[in-house]
């Protein structure tokens, strides 16, 4: 980002120089008038600025595109909205393949958490089975009765239908309408509400009649996140949600989700989101899920990874004498 920063400035610095040049040029020959002894010096500054636009002259950078969205009013639950009483978990479902034993704890619509923990331990599992997509082999995971779950993975994007504009897609998804804040009957968007909701994550003008098959990745996630939010959820789950955004997209989803009023569980690498948004760290590791409790929050977890991989690069150079292992 501070590379990108100055680049830009950079750029707009060369930009206003060559601007004044050529301004300061043409105010001369504009001076000049017809006099026969200065129509060859205003000529020869006309070429001055002919060879550098012939060169090409540079444009002045333009702000990133910005562009916010909200999850809309989800409504109050009354605790517990998610509980693990005594969660043992393994796919085989046996005892020795156990990712996780006798979990205890809760999820209400104040939670902002982020698993973190290393590769396998489980932790998109552990989404899976609080949306129920997986069923504990021991114990229980209890939900509201009303709770509303808006569920983000990294093949989420599988559920569009590519031929498919995005405006006929959630026309589609929602043929008896959608719950609009404020109203406890359904409303049946006509085609510029569906406009307004798709421009309010990011998907504007053209884009909104094209087939969804011509999209990026990054726009297709603006899809599915404009569909967790026409859910009216009361809980975002969201498994590795930036893979394919830009900074900005990052940076709203960042804000959206703080400004939301329902809970939040986050999977995800990007220390930087997970700095933005998280207000508790649940470590996902030996079959246990343990709150870090240091006041430095994610950076803390970060430091404690690094100073951990240094400890273990250490003993494996003590270990191996710098040779290589096999």
């Amino acid at each position: 980002m501070r590379t990108r920063e100055e680049k830009r400035t950079n750029q707009l610095k060369r930009h206003k120089k060559e601007q004044e040049d050529i301004k300061h040029i043409k105010r001369f020959i504009a001076s000049c008038g017809t006099f026969s002894n200065l129509v060859k010096q205003a000529q020869s500054k006309q070429k001055i600025i002919d060879k550098m636009v012939e060169r090409g002259l540079t444009p002045k950078p333009l702000p990133d595109p910005k562009y916010r969205f909200k999850y809309p009013l989800c409504g109050n639950l009354p605790p517990p909205v998610m509980s693990f009483k005594e969660v043992s978990f393994s796919y085989s479902g046996r005892p020795e393949d156990y990712l996780y034993e006798n979990l205890e704890f809760g999820v209400d619509l104040d939670s902002r958490v982020a698993i973190v923990g290393p590769n396998g331990a489980g932790k998109s599992t552990l989404l899976k089975l609080m949306i129920g997509e997986l069923v504990a082999t021991k114990g229980d995971v209890g939900r509201h009765g009303a709770l509303r779950i808006a569920y983000y993975n990294q093949h989420s994007e599988a559920q569009l239908e590519l031929d498919l504009n995005p405006i006929q897609f959630l026309t589609k998804t929602f043929p008896d309408g959608i719950y609009l804040p404020g109203n406890s009957e359904r409303v049946k968007p006509e085609v510029p509400h569906w406009r307004q909701i798709l421009g309010s994550f990011g998907i504007t003008g053209q884009r909104q009649t094209d087939a969804m098959g011509t999209f990026s990745d990054g726009l297709k996630s603006r899809v599915v996140f404009a569909l967790m939010g026409l859910r009216n959820p009361h809980i975002l789950l969201l498994d590795e949600p930036t893979n394919h955004l830009d900074m900005e997209c990052i940076n709203s989803l960042a804000e959206a989700i703080n400004e939301f009023e329902g809970g939040m569980v986050l999977v995800s690498h990007d220390f930087r989101l997970l700095s933005q948004v998280a207000r508790e760290i649940w470590v996902v590791d030996h079959k246990k899920v343990t709150v870090w409790r240091d006041e430095g929050g994610i950076r803390s977890y970060k430091a404690q990874l690094r100073k951990d991989g240094e400890k273990a690069l250490a003993k494996h150079k003590k270990q191996f004498g710098g040779k290589k292992s096999k």
